[in-house]
């Protein structure tokens, strides 16, 4: 087995921990993003695929959390880290990490991202202000400038950490997550991954694109994707059938050179 086959199974045993776990505490996650692109054309992994995504619903989030704070925020060998410990400054999201297999070293671990979906308002102001806040919140978790936003959000960024004194970001994290999730995303004709990477306006989408849900293969499991991958992958990534130039077919990140040497 080559060294990022040997990744890859060693994601899935995780997420595999990861699915009884949820079953366990009735929590209803699925595969998003790259992983779901990896199910629906792949039956699997994106060939050279490094990570797993996943999301739930807020409500079903806010559950996870609860739970895995009840058993300190482990689950056998694996370590949960909630959106607010900040461990990795990439996304307010949750991660949970296998951080044996590269001697600590939380950077390199492999790991599955785990996404909120909130509900997204109608209103145009609305929205807009939903995105500041979520922007906002990011900033109060990790106090750094975003990264992969574009030139104008990262100085938007970097203007708000200059002007805003330290003692008001717990405040306005506080605030500014009572408000966008204020919209229950069960209930929500749209709902939206607010720190995914497409972005704000590409991750809003109709819940009717991702509910009710498939079961599909993956690596000869089966696990939960959007029940509709032709709208749900086409917001994504356009002609999702067609795979990207050769050259772009690499592991995002270099964890698998660093797990090669520990492993």
């Amino acid at each position: 087995m080559d060294k990022l086959k040997e990744y890859q199974h060693h994601l899935i045993e995780m997420l595999k921990t990861f699915q009884d776990f949820c079953q366990q505490n009735n929590i209803e996650f699925f595969l998003v993003g790259g992983s779901a692109l990896g199910a629906y054309r792949h039956s699997g992994f994106i060939p050279w695929d490094d990570d797993i995504d996943i999301a739930m619903l807020r409500e079903d989030f806010e559950k996870l959390e609860q739970c895995m704070e009840r058993q300190n925020n482990s689950l056998g060998r694996l370590v949960f880290s909630p959106v607010e410990a900040s461990i990795i400054p990439e996304a307010p999201i949750a991660h949970l990490f296998d951080l044996e297999a590269v001697h600590g070293e939380t950077e390199h671990a492999p790991k599955l991202d785990i996404h909120p979906l909130d509900g997204v308002p109608e209103g145009r102001l609305q929205r807009k202000l939903q995105k500041i806040l979520a922007l906002v919140y990011y900033l109060g978790v990790y106090h750094l400038p975003t990264k992969n936003r574009g030139k104008v959000i990262r100085f938007i960024s970097k203007t708000l950490l200059f002007l805003i004194p330290d003692k008001l970001w717990g405040v306005l994290l506080r605030r500014s997550k009572k408000y966008f999730t204020s919209w229950n995303a069960a209930e929500s004709r749209n709902i939206c991954s607010l720190f995914g990477v497409a972005g704000y306006e590409k991750e809003v989408m109709p819940r009717e694109w991702i509910y009710p849900l498939k079961e599909h293969d993956f690596e000869q499991y089966q696990f939960k994707v959007p029940g509709d991958a032709e709208h749900y992958l086409g917001r994504l990534y356009g002609n999702w059938q067609e795979l990207p130039p050769e050259e772009q077919r690499v592991p995002a990140r270099n964890s698998i050179l660093y797990y090669e040497e520990v492993s």
